[in-house]
């Protein structure tokens, strides 16, 4: 079963996970009930005019899948969608976190594709391949008219094969041969901060991540942890295996993690097995917390009094199961609904935090593109000045307005932030300037976490009783 970020880059491709049960196994149906049925009569007959009197031949496949896809989008359910050969793929490997590539994020800025960030150890970052290069071909094919879909597309292949890329690195073209493999995406970061609070970050309920938190819990464990902080923020959900195997790790033998309620009303009650962790706790949420970061946040609050500090959750409470055809295609159907222990809804609704703690605008920008083929200056209007201005103003930095228009007054603050951090003063943001401004705002958003400063108050002042 699985749980279903908004993009945090203008141009990367996104979906965000829904509470999925994912059977993969192959669909069939015997229509035979509708053959009496007057709109199934006429189904059939558009079909028969739209193959035999259209004016140009028609695919039966096409046709088909258009018409699946019509089925699904008359439920006006946002979170059943039915999928092609290409979207299952990618479906797949957003719910189990592998994928074959080379390990490089890709963004794109006035139709040019460049690296953002790359996966540690990777290949691409064997290869030498770094951030702000801007991709130029890829197997000989340019990239400048694909779209990022289509670049990506281009880059995956098969493990074990190589892909040939150019790259534009601050003017020079370089070429690069990179292995495509099977790329693990981390879900569970942990850490321990001061006073040995624990931190553990869950940024999706994947295949591995119960085993990768609960290998993260021991460790801190051992190391003496004495409180625990879990930051769900911005995760979308995952599998509800997932998450019930990470609440049997924290909640009491016997307390009720969630409900899951089938279109008859019967319930399913799922239990914990396990054993409660004795020490003080907190969750950390927002309103990109959905789905099964739901569900941990809601065992939590109401199984064992853990208060949630941030923003109101997002509020996904249903569940879906994915089928997939045997062309490839599948359908990902809403079976049922899930309620938090005490039976509560939340869909649409969201879970209230116990300890309401506003998120700073700037953690929700993306980071700027760092390409050099299009620098941002005087008289520029997008959205990406729009983002530049508003990190500006977040670093303490004095800009006239905010709406996108590059006026002088943004040229006096890139131009001081350049001064500040020993870069050429220009007032254009390059490559440079741009990747130095990405870095300043994750390291303000590392120093000045206000949720995260409010759970450690909290959990100090525990300690301290």
């Amino acid at each position: 079963m699985r749980i279903g970020k908004i993009a945090r880059l203008t141009g990367t491709v996104a979906v965000t996970a829904a509470l999925t049960i994912f059977g993969l196994k192959l669909v069939g149906a015997d229509f035979s009930p509708l053959s009496g049925d007057q709109s199934f009569r006429q189904f059939l007959t558009t079909y028969s005019l739209l193959s035999k009197g259209y004016y140009r031949p028609t695919d039966t496949k096409s046709l088909m899948h258009g018409a699946i896809s019509g089925m699904v989008d008359a439920l006006n359910d946002p979170f059943s969608r039915y999928m092609d050969p290409a979207m299952t793929a990618r479906f797949r490997e957003m719910v189990t976190s592998r994928f074959v590539g080379i390990g490089a994020v890709l963004t794109q800025d006035g139709g040019q594709a460049a690296i953002r960030s790359i996966v540690p150890g990777s290949p691409a970052q064997k290869a030498g391949i770094r951030p702000g290069d801007v991709l130029l071909t890829v197997n000989g094919v340019a990239t400048k008219n694909l779209s990022l879909e289509q670049t990506v597309e281009r880059i995956r292949g098969k493990a074990g094969t190589h892909v040939h890329m150019t790259i534009d690195r601050m003017g020079n073209v370089l070429s690069f041969s990179v292995l495509r493999t099977t790329i693990h995406e981390t879900t569970v970061y942990a850490r321990m901060l001061p006073d040995r609070i624990g931190y553990i970050v869950i940024t999706q309920f994947s295949e591995d991540t119960a085993q990768s938190f609960v290998r993260s819990l021991d460790i801190l464990q051992s190391n003496g942890m004495k409180a625990l902080v879990i930051d769900v923020r911005d995760d979308p959900g995952g599998y509800l295996q997932t998450v019930n195997k990470i609440a049997d790790s924290l909640l009491p033998k016997g307390a009720v993690i969630e409900q899951i309620e089938n279109r008859n009303h019967q319930r399913d009650v799922f239990k914990s097995t396990g054993t409660k962790l004795h020490i003080p706790m907190v969750a950390l949420v927002d309103s990109g917390s959905a789905s099964a970061a739901e569900i941990l946040a809601a065992s939590l609050q109401e199984s064992a009094h853990v208060p949630l500090i941030g923003e109101r959750t997002y509020g996904k409470g249903t569940v879906q199961e994915t089928q997939e055809f045997a062309d490839g295609s599948s359908l990902k159907l809403t079976i049922a609904r899930w309620l938090t222990p005490d039976g509560t809804w939340i869909h649409k609704v969201g879970i209230a935090p116990t300890i309401a703690i506003p998120t700073p605008g700037y953690f929700h920008l993306p980071p700027l593109a760092m390409t050099a083929l299009h620098p941002l200056q005087l008289n520029n209007n997008s959205v990406s000045v729009a983002v530049l201005q508003r990190m500006l103003l977040a670093l303490g930095y004095s800009v006239d307005r905010t709406d996108g228009y590059f006026d002088l007054s943004t040229k006096q603050a890139v131009a001081t932030f350049q001064r500040m951090h020993k870069l050429p003063i220009s007032g254009v943001v390059d490559n440079a300037t741009a990747y130095l401004l990405n870095v300043s705002i994750l390291s303000r958003r590392e120093r000045q976490d206000p949720a995260l400063t409010a759970a450690l108050g909290y959990l100090q002042t525990k300690l301290m009783r």
